[in-house]
């Protein structure tokens, strides 16, 4: 019986640990849209961001913090396609 006891108090500290430690893999990136229905995303770790915006055919272009950008559209089949 002491052995089932002892067993269970292991699994149950072992459990309440890995409650109570925060989770590593959340991610750190924020994205708010503005007034305008910008989107600006960034990386709390790194610093980097994207800004997107959209044009007047409907195209989502962004622009990312290394300088490149991406362009996007929603084709007549209904697919979101970028390049």
């Amino acid at each position: 019986m002491k052995k089932v006891t002892l067993i269970l108090s292991a699994v149950a500290i072992v459990f309440g640990i890995q409650m109570i430690k925060p989770n590593q893999s959340e991610a750190q990136i924020r994205c708010s849209t503005d007034f305008y229905g910008n989107t600006r995303c960034v990386d709390n770790n790194t610093g980097s961001y994207s800004d997107t915006r959209t044009d007047f055919y409907g195209n989502d272009n962004t622009t990312f913090s290394d300088g490149s950008t991406m362009s996007c559209r929603t084709d007549f089949y209904g697919n979101y396609v970028c390049n």
